[in-house]
């Protein structure tokens, strides 16, 4: 099966090289879960030959450079093209676009004979819809990845403009008529999918070769770590994570967060009022990975009851779960039950009940984390990697 790969995935070196350079910062939980994808695929080429077509994560208003003409990459051995295109309001789109148009229409001629789809990413306006237009032009099958649902994401609260309402109804449309569905939740396909089309949950992918890179017990920090890494929102129950953390009485313990968002600028206020909490702000992923082996505990307080945790899966918890770090997180209604066994459940999502659960845990032994978190990392490594995932939708596929 020949596969064409549309989303904004680029190389390690392109991405650390856009987000030093940026002054808005690339989405890295994207980022990683397409590299991984792609690198799933590129461990099954006696089953699909994959090309990737990129549309780089930048914007006028983060990046001076203006000309961006990159030459041929590769991820994993995979060939990645990147979109050209002038780095200016509405050119860009319209430079994105047309490529993307002609590029579609003559791979699908170039492969006529052969067994083919194409796979996008729903989150880039720009390439869904020149994607979408091509393939239903040279009826070509289109597969669409929908890791978070436009207009339910928590970012487009705090984010209103023309081109975010003309974003979203766009997305809305386009998000139906789709071939072939991979959602992160089966509650997504509710939503999605009104034709009954073809639906499979990959809730997320982590990646198979991480567990060479943990951290014995013995150099775990001597103090006891809080982690949280990612978007800075009370409606993500960051607020409350810090509240319950200040009601927490020991002088060895340390929360450290990691990330960005509208909470960033509350984060002085809540250092000079705890010394325990430290804000790193927004580094690179791989930076995090590294801290997520050192940590005691890793959290994500996500609430519940707000209505787009139905839809999405946090990337992070599986990155949280392969380091073999314990996790602790809500009973997330977009997670299967099958992860009860492996994370400490938040059962009261109040600011006592999260402080209540953080002192808990924390009063087990050393021993007893690290063989939880072990359980963890061994079950997504078995059932959730990207080799593994990727195969699984190389399947749904050809089926």
């Amino acid at each position: 099966m020949k596969i064409l790969y549309i989303s904004s995935v680029c190389s390690t070196k392109i991405l650390e090289f856009i987000f030093t350079t940026s002054k808005i910062k690339p989405g890295q939980a994207v980022q990683k879960f397409h590299r991984l994808l792609v690198e799933g695929f590129a461990k099954h080429v006696d089953l699909c030959q994959v090309e990737v077509l990129t549309s780089l994560p930048v914007s006028s208003g983060g990046h001076k450079k203006i000309v961006w003409n990159l030459q041929e990459d590769k991820l994993d051995g995979i060939p990645v093209q990147y979109i050209p295109f002038l780095n200016l309001p509405v050119l860009k789109h319209i430079f994105v676009f047309c490529f993307t148009f002609f590029k579609v229409i003559l791979w699908r001629f170039s492969n006529h004979k052969k067994e083919r789809i194409v796979i996008c990413d729903i989150l880039n306006v720009s390439v869904v819809w020149a994607t979408f237009i091509a393939c239903k032009i040279v009826r070509q099958n289109i597969a669409v990845i929908v890791t978070d649902l436009p207009f339910y994401s928590v970012l487009n609260y705090h984010k209103e403009s023309f081109l975010k309402r003309t974003y979203l109804k766009i997305s809305s449309f386009i998000l139906k008529h789709f071939d072939f569905y991979i959602g992160l939740t089966q509650q997504m396909n509710e939503i999605i999918n009104p034709n009954n089309k073809p639906f499979m949950v990959m809730e997320g992918l982590v990646d198979d070769k991480i567990s060479s890179n943990t951290v014995p017990l013995f150099l775990k920090n001597k103090k006891k770590i809080v982690l949280y890494a990612g978007g800075l929102y009370e409606e993500f129950g960051v607020k409350k994570l810090l509240d319950a953390f200040v009601l927490l009485n020991s002088d060895d313990l340390e929360l450290h967060i990691y990330g960005f968002g509208d909470l960033e600028k509350d984060m002085s206020k809540y250092s000079e009022i705890d010394k325990r909490i430290i804000y790193y702000g927004l580094v690179i992923n791989s930076l995090v990975v590294q801290r997520l082996f050192e940590a005691t505990v890793l959290i994500n307080p996500r609430p519940t009851s707000e209505q787009f945790t139905k839809f999405s899966f946090p990337s992070k918890n599986l990155e949280y779960m392969v380091s073999g770090t314990p996790l602790l997180t809500t009973k997330l209604p977009g997670m299967p039950s099958e992860y009860n066994d492996f994370v400490y459940l938040i059962e009261d999502e109040s600011v006592e009940g999260i402080r209540n659960a953080l002192n808990n845990l924390l009063f087990k032994t050393e021993v007893e984390l690290k063989n939880f978190g072990n359980k963890a990392q061994n079950f997504v490594l078995k059932n959730k990697s990207n080799d593994i995932q990727a195969k699984r939708i190389i399947d749904f596929l050809m089926k």
